[in-house]
């Protein structure tokens, strides 16, 4: 009798279990549905860019944690914790402006906040604490931290020459570019480290939540997860430089600074990790849980799926709303204009900048007989409203095809379009046939920037009165030796005769 009465426990435990699993697994397929624009813009950094290739054993590894938990799992039962719920609006929000400024590591992180609001919500605050590490790690799938690239490659650059300076091998460095006698070297984005960094911090978070039970040991341990890995990177580019100065070129070129990178990133990966285990911690018997509230029948059990369900649906179900209004962009506001005293014709087939999903787009060229070089390209990409695909600060966005020009020069300058002063910046790009100069600037709200984040800012301010509207000014001109002078007063004379361009992109934000 004993042993009839204890399967039919089990068996009621197991029935539970997989009710509150299906649930869980039916949410998490509807939020897929919702949020799958910020979901597949996550899977397609991890496609596109090795930085975050790590970011595909992220749930694996959360689900094997949560595995090895079964036991401590089997002795607690699921059970609704509903007021949990309420944590999904300020969640929501911060999502909803994360897409209004088409932030995706904003929406990406709220997703993933979310989950955790679901799994208490539906499993209770038991057994949220038993999987709590497994639940937390899946942050690692936001791929987040490009904005580190920049300083990184500064300190990578000022680690190299502060070397070369103590070894005594005369050196020119400008920026990221370090010039020895016999080769020229650049400290390239994916010579910055973040791989490595990145990498180092996800799995130093695993292999601490695995070794150590003392804060203390925890911090010191994640804070070596961080300067080692930078420090490291730094000797990785340095010996690069020297193998291929000391051999002529011959080697730790091309691919084989890569193989050689990576090989001794790995090696100062395991030392890290090997110093760290010779001061694990003893890890505390295992507790007895708590009582467990009681269960929840299969109707609480529906009601509360559909109650997640609108909680989670709610805010992209509002935002494909707002999305789904027309836009009334009038054609006028974007036809070529005629100036007196320049001649207006069709843009050159030699350069445009790599921009999509604009709702407006104007390209002509403009040409004045009292300039000797040849006509300026102008390029005006609308965005009437930001939403998923169509935005003017996006990742994808370039101001020159990759494949076929190089930049070779930057600057930043003010210059008037029309009578209205503006940020400008300066490239001066190069390909196989040709050199061009390119001015260029944001536009939004009435304002001009060359600052993404002005960008954004001014359009979050403007989303909720409808004034959202944003932007991107460019105009070139092709380059001979010695004409740079020239062709800068010619692309400043071209903008500062453009008087009515202002005034055509406010009325195409106030429609």
């Amino acid at each position: 009798m004993a042993d009839a009465v204890m399967t039919d426990v089990q068996s009621s435990a197991k029935a539970l279990w997989i009710r509150h699993i299906a649930a869980f697994v039916a949410l998490l397929a509807l939020m897929g549905f919702f949020y799958w624009p910020a979901v597949s813009a996550a899977l397609n950094v991890y496609w596109v860019s090795p930085t975050y290739s790590h970011c595909y054993l992220i749930a694996p590894i959360s689900a094997y944690l949560v595995w090895t938990r079964r036991q401590d799992l089997a002795s607690v039962r699921p059970t609704l914790y509903l007021p949990a719920l309420l944590a999904i609006i300020p969640l929501a929000l911060v999502w909803f402006l994360g897409h209004l400024v088409a932030i995706n590591e904003a929406q990406q992180l709220m997703i993933i906040a979310m989950v955790q609001v679901l799994i208490v919500a539906l499993f209770g605050w038991q057994v949220y604490r038993i999987v709590m590490f497994p639940a937390l790690f899946l942050f690692f799938l936001v791929p987040t931290g490009e904005y580190l690239i920049p300083p990184l490659q500064r300190f990578t650059t000022h680690f190299i020459t502060s070397w070369l300076s103590l070894i005594g091998i005369p050196y020119y460095a400008e920026g990221t570019i370090i010039e020895l006698a016999n080769g020229r070297y650049q400290v390239e984005e994916a010579c910055a480290g973040l791989r490595f960094l990145i990498a180092t911090i996800a799995l130093g978070v695993l292999f601490a939540h695995l070794t150590y039970r003392k804060w203390p040991k925890i911090v010191l341990f994640m804070a070596a997860c961080f300067i080692v890995p930078v420090i490291g990177n730094g000797f990785r580019a340095l010996g690069v430089v020297l193998l291929a100065h000391y051999s002529d070129n011959r080697i730790a070129v091309g691919f084989d600074h890569i193989v050689y990178g990576w090989g001794f990133s790995v090696a100062i990966m395991l030392v890290l990790f090997f110093v760290g285990a010779w001061f694990r911690d003893e890890f505390p018997a295992h507790k007895v849980p708590a009582q467990t509230p009681p269960p929840a029948s299969a109707g609480a059990l529906l009601a509360a799926v559909l109650i997640c369900a609108v909680a989670v649906s709610a805010a992209p179900a509002f935002a494909t709303w707002r999305e789904s209004r027309p836009l009334n962009i009038d054609a006028s506001d974007f036809s070529a204009p005629h100036y007196a005293g320049w001649d207006t014709g069709q843009v050159s087939d030699m350069w445009a900048p790599m921009f999509s999903g604009e709702d407006a787009k104007l390209a002509y060229s403009l040409d004045h007989s009292s300039f000797a070089t040849p006509p300026v390209d102008v390029f005006v990409y609308y965005y009437g409203r930001a939403r998923n695909g169509s935005t003017l600060i996006a990742s994808t966005n370039k101001l020159w095809d990759e494949e076929r020009w190089n930049a070779t020069s930057s600057a930043t300058l003010r210059a008037h379009i029309g009578q209205v002063s503006a940020p400008l910046g300066e490239l001066e790009i190069a390909s196989s046939a040709q050199r061009r100069l390119v001015w260029w600037t944001y536009w939004a709200r009435g304002k001009f920037t060359t600052s993404g984040l002005d960008v954004k800012i001014e359009r979050l301010k403007g989303s909720f009165a409808g004034e959202d509207g944003s932007a991107l000014i460019a105009v070139s001109v092709p380059l001979e030796s010695g004409t740079e002078d020239q062709a800068r007063q010619h692309l400043a004379q071209t903008l500062a005769a453009m008087t009515d361009l202002p005034a055509r992109l406010e009325r195409a934000q106030a429609r």
